[in-house]
């Protein structure tokens, strides 16, 4: 835990002594240069990830051999949500004949739901009642049966199926038979649907990842544009230009967390997950028990009557499917670069280097994230290690990311380093073609910048003859420059005559 608090630490100091100017650099930056991502872009990506992987690890059940039960929890759940309802799936506390979900009602009251999907009817209702006693044994607190839902396609069949167990006298507390209406829930889902639901590539699957992977997406681009936002201000820029810039880095964070979330999410139904469960149990055991503990609290899970046993194999389900986002995660941040490699806009060195950058920093971040959520469980547990864990991430993130650039920078030269240096040689030959100037060269210097902006240096590279690219981009700025000089009339004869009269009178005779 010190070690890990150590670390974290570490990075913020690194984080806060970092020049604001690196920051509204990564804001201000030019398509050119090669910095990829803003200060905000990171903190939108690291901290969204700690929710993708929530998420991942609350669905880690679709995969059982009876998946699509849970999988019609959360589907019918979301759709409530989406309807404009107050529900949650309270059914991972695992208590004895609990409630799966619970629909907090406008006057406050609460609805308590059960939810049994069976390939049939007379199952579905059957999987409700006790083995031994034949009655209903979902009751609440206040002894009231809870709402059983079912399959939207069994309904009617359910509803015909609890009329007969109410006039048999097994569901205490009713003794209606028409009441069975009100007791059975049709489901948003249909049988098909919820096993569909638990798999991957399926219309259904797609669209409940989809439309939870907009919701996480939507913090990543708040969170994007509130730092960015911040960074421009401090830096100088204009309201306007802040919020257009900040804007469309937020835009982007949260394009890239949706296909994120839904990539990860698609791979993690296919069960790949479980490949990584012993490198996520060896990476558990070396954490040690309080930092497993605090992960847990993360995701959410209340560890108080777990066992360190228990705590490490779930911390190991945790952690594969935060190797699942961050690997996804890479590969989405840097997929555009491999399309330019293949392009020929790139470099293979290019590639890797950007690679390991975004690596570096994912990684990173990750630790970082593990470390801010422990120091901010013991500071204030429970909401600390949320906020802790969005914080160490983000310090971590942009920690890594400058520092990992700087470091391979060392290795070798950028793309856009060899790009600069034909440019920069293509210059001084034009300055000498043109004669200019102290005052023109800064003047053209100002003005180069403008030209060098979006995929330009990329066009240059995959050009032919890059040195004849580099001279047709810059020489119309040294021909508008040479066209604003002041035109320059020799003198006459007469002219000079007098000039040199007046000049070297008593030194030599001039006719």
């Amino acid at each position: 835990m010190k070690r890990m608090i150590a670390v974290l630490l570490f990075l913020c100091i690194i984080f806060a002594s970092m020049p604001m100017e690196v920051f509204a650099n990564e804001i201000n930056r030019d398509k050119s240069t090669d910095e990829k991502y803003s200060i905000g872009e990171v903190g939108g990506y690291l901290s969204t990830n700690i929710k993708t992987v929530e998420n991942l690890y609350a669905d880690r059940k679709f995969t059982t051999n009876n998946g699509f039960g849970f999988a019609a929890e959360r589907g019918n759940n979301l759709i409530d949500n989406i309807k404009g309802s107050d529900a949650t799936v309270v059914g991972d506390n695992n208590v004895k004949n609990g409630a799966d979900r619970m629909i907090v009602n406008r006057d406050g009251s609460i609805t308590w739901i059960q939810d049994k999907y069976y390939s049939s009817a007379s199952g579905s209702v059957n999987a409700a009642f006790d083995d031994v006693s034949g009655l209903y044994r979902y009751i609440d607190g206040d002894g009231k049966p809870m709402q059983l839902e079912v399959p939207s396609d069994q309904y009617d069949d359910a509803v015909k199926k609890m009329r007969e167990k109410i006039e048999k006298g097994l569901v205490p507390g009713i003794t209606d038979a028409d009441e069975a209406t009100s007791l059975v829930r049709k489901g948003h889902l249909s049988y098909k649907q919820a096993v569909n639901l638990a798999k991957a590539g399926t219309v259904e699957s797609l669209a409940y990842d989809s439309v939870n992977g907009a919701v996480v997406a939507t913090y990543a681009t708040g969170i994007t544009f509130a730092i960015d936002y911040a960074c421009c201000i401090l830096n100088g820029l204009e309201p306007d230009a802040a919020l257009k810039d900040a804007g469309l880095n937020g835009i982007k964070s949260g394009g890239v967390v949706f296909a994120t979330y839904v990539i990860s999410s698609q791979i993690a139904k296919t069960g790949a997950t479980n490949a990584l469960i012993p490198t996520a149990e060896a990476i558990a055991k070396s954490l040690g028990d309080d930092v497993c503990r605090v992960i847990l609290e993360r995701t959410g899970i209340n560890t108080a009557g777990l066992t360190t046993a228990q705590v490490t194999n779930n911390v190991a389900k945790v952690l594969s499917k935060e190797l699942i986002a961050d690997g996804v995660l890479v590969t989405v941040l840097t997929g555009v670069d491999v399309v330019e490699l293949f392009r020929g806009r790139i470099s293979k060195e290019e590639l890797l280097k950007n690679l390991c950058v975004t690596i570096i920093s994912m990684a990173a971040g990750t630790a970082a994230g593990i470390g801010g959520a422990a120091l901010g469980s013991l500071i204030a547990p429970g909401a600390g290690s949320y906020i802790g864990g969005i914080l160490g991430s983000m310090a971590g993130g942009a920690a890594g990311s400058v520092l990992s650039e700087t470091s391979i920078a060392k290795f070798y030269k950028s793309d856009a380093d060899h790009m600069y240096e034909i440019i920069s040689d293509e210059f001084l030959i034009l300055c000498d073609e043109y004669l200019i100037s102290i005052d023109e060269g800064n003047l053209l210097t100002g003005e180069l910048k403008n030209v060098l902006i979006g995929d330009v240096l990329k066009d240059m590279y995959a050009s032919e003859d890059r040195e004849a690219f580099a001279r047709k981009l810059i020489e119309p700025l040294f021909v508008e420059q040479v066209a604003q000089r002041e035109e320059i009339v020799l003198p006459t004869e007469e002219e000079l005559r007098y000039e040199m009269l007046a000049s070297l009178q008593g030194v030599v005779f001039v006719h």
